[in-house]
């Protein structure tokens, strides 16, 4: 009986083997893009929130120059900064709509800005929800 025995668990385990492994790949697969989601969110998110307090009303003396120097120096760093804003801003709310298949952060992608309280409330909704899924 022994004699047949070890060639029939090694066709059982062979099978098993091959069932199971495009199952486990596409599952590790899909949490690991479920994982980078949710960490493209949040660091996109931070990052408008960071760009949204841009230098501004640089003293001269850092600048050096005339008057008119530093007040054309400072208009290039409020322009510089609001467009740095704006499209990293655009960048969160990207990232945002691109986690959805995996969760739906709660607050309005639709309006152009997400405003400082909305934005502090999502990234800790992203981070305990990452957490959470972290022990799934």
């Amino acid at each position: 009986m022994s004699v047949w025995l070890a060639p029939v668990l090694g066709l059982v385990g062979s099978f098993l083997g091959a069932s199971l492994a495009p199952w486990l790949t596409a599952h590790l697969g899909w949490r690991r893009t479920r994982r980078e989601a949710f960490n493209a969110a949040i660091s996109a998110l931070r990052t408008a929130q960071v760009a949204r307090h841009f230098a501004n009303a640089v003293p001269a003396h850092y600048v050096g120059g005339d008057t008119t120097a530093v007040e054309a120096f400072n208009q290039r760093l409020r322009e510089r900064g609001i467009d740095r804003f704006v499209d990293s801003m655009h960048e969160a709310k990207v990232a945002l709509a691109a986690l959805e298949p995996f969760y739906k952060v709660s607050g309005d992608l639709d309006r152009w800005e997400i405003t400082e309280p909305d934005a502090d409330r999502m990234l800790a909704e992203l981070l305990r929800q990452r957490r959470r899924l972290r022990l799934a």
